[in-house]
């Protein structure tokens, strides 16, 4: 038979024939099913050898391009033995111009090095613990080709701004396997941190209504927490900080504030991720110093306590002071003031600000300032019967001006001022409907916040008119009355 004729006997025989050694390592290995030693079936199976003589060729030409290999050291820490440096932590160009070339420069500082470890795989490359990435993926040939020219990679560089990359190269030798998810979940404490000792002198877990002190429970859950968050309102570009509030109860709850935000935003965000706390009054106060920030309406940056620890402390009702004297032996007698709390066992010392009602005439005085003087002091005393000062909100088309206050309780923490040329010729309906739902605690966002959509069928708000008699409405005469006065008849006795 010719030898340019091919059967399957001769290539049969070929390939019993050749060795491994001839064996380019590219080939596909060859599985023969049914048949006898002349005749059957060859299955080619997949190509494993390609991305190992990707692997292979990748460090090669590192190699070629002056990576060095680890030390035996560094090897056994990264498990593996056939393991490359690409440092470049010692040595960069500085940049020259027209007049000067580029020079090399050495740094000696090994705390701007960043040491990045990539790992090659039999199916793709991880960079420290990241996720896999395969090699056929294009997105990933930039990325490896600057390795291979001796480079660091621009999404190195741009991840650790400033750093001077040191890439580690380890080659694996086993397909990748991701690895489990560390345990996310909750634990669940048993017990307190500190027990509670039953004495007369604690607080007790239930009032005499049956009512659970918030002092002693948990109230702050992550909805809630999450919606406080969001009715904070940042203002995108500004500065921010944040602010750590340990609750009466033990809890701590941080919030992100800008600096321009106020106190009273911090109490409103309290109130909101604990309702349980709306309803009853409490002080914030400063850790080092423990102070009580009287002045509500000043900015976080005014009162220092940008990402610093506030503590909400609760008022005990005082029913009434005791002043007396005692004599410990060995030392000068001294005067303790002790102020009783309601429905409770126990004694808190009164400082002297309080005995002295000092508190009281400078709070009386900061709202005599806030009103421009004892003028408008007195003039605002006679128009509205009440002296306040608070926060300004906003001011309507009618020139109403807002104001918000919450050291007072709910709804009292809320009011409006008329203008001077309404003078005591004031009502509610003067109030348009967007800043009544405001004022009544309808919503917490004002209509400067959140301003209402305007439709082409809404009319323009009017005060009502049936007060003023140059402008009250009048019904025809030919119409019949709605509402007719009821006379009862008398029935004549004799």
């Amino acid at each position: 038979m010719s030898r340019r004729i091919a059967t399957l006997n001769t290539s049969s025989k070929k390939s019993r024939n050749s060795s491994p050694s001839n064996d380019d390592g590219n080939a596909q290995q060859g599985f023969y099913v049914g048949g006898s030693e002349h005749s059957g079936n060859l299955v080619l199976g997949p190509d494993s050898s390609r991305n190992d003589d990707f692997v292979s060729q990748f460090f090669n030409s590192v190699r070629a391009r002056g990576a060095e290999p680890l030390t035996q050291e560094e090897s056994e820490r990264l498990g593996t033995r056939d393991a490359l440096k690409l440092d470049l932590s010692d040595k960069g160009y500085r940049l020259g111009g027209s007049t000067l070339h580029s020079q090399l420069t050495e740094s000696n500082d090994p705390s701007d090095a960043q040491e990045v470890t990539l790992s090659m795989w039999e199916n793709g490359f991880t960079i420290d613990d990241g996720p896999l990435r395969l090699y056929s993926d294009e997105l990933n040939n930039s990325f490896l080709q600057s390795i291979i020219e001796g480079q660091i990679p621009n999404e190195l560089i741009r991840q650790h701004p400033g750093k001077i990359i040191d890439l580690r190269m380890v080659r694996r030798l086993e397909p990748y396997v991701k690895k489990p998810k560390p345990f996310s979940g909750q634990g669940q404490r048993l017990g307190e941190i500190v027990p509670k000792i039953a004495t007369p002198e604690n607080f007790k877990q239930r009032t005499n209504n049956g009512v659970t002190n918030p002092a002693n429970s948990r109230c702050v859950d992550p909805d809630s927490l999450k919606k406080a968050q969001e009715a904070v309102k940042l203002v995108d570009g500004e500065p921010t900080a944040h602010v750590q509030i340990r609750l009466p109860n033990g809890e701590r709850i941080i919030g992100q504030f800008n600096h321009n935000h106020t106190i009273g935003d911090i109490r409103n965000f309290l109130v909101n991720a604990a309702p349980d706390y709306a309803f009853q009054p409490f002080n914030l106060m400063t850790t080092f110093p423990n102070k009580v920030i009287e002045e509500e309406n000043i900015s976080l940056k005014e009162a220092g306590v940008l990402n610093a620890v506030i503590v909400a402390k609760l008022v005990v009702f005082a029913s009434y002071c005791a002043v007396r004297s005692c004599r410990i032996e060995g030392e000068r007698p001294s005067e303790l003031f002790f102020m009783k709390a309601k429905r409770e066992d126990w004694e808190v010392p009164m400082s002297l600000k309080e005995i002295l009602g000092l508190q009281i005439l400078s709070k009386f005085f900061r709202i005599v300032k806030g009103c421009g003087g004892w003028i408008g002091f007195m003039k605002k005393r006679y128009l509205m019967d009440d002296t306040r000062i608070g926060k300004f909100m906003g001011e309507d088309k009618f020139g109403n001006k807002y104001y918000e206050d919450n050291s007072y309780f709910m709804p009292r923490n809320r009011w409006v001022e008329y203008p001077e040329h309404v003078w005591l010729e004031y009502d509610a309906s003067q109030i348009p409907a967007e800043w009544h739902m405001w004022l009544h605690h309808m919503t917490d966002e004002t209509p400067v916040q959140n301003p209402p959509e305007r439709r082409k069928w809404m009319l323009d708000h009017e005060e009502a008119l049936t007060l003023l008699e140059n402008r009250k409405y009048y019904p025809y005469s030919t119409t019949k009355q709605k509402l007719s006065l009821w006379n009862p008849k008398i029935k004549e006795t004799q």
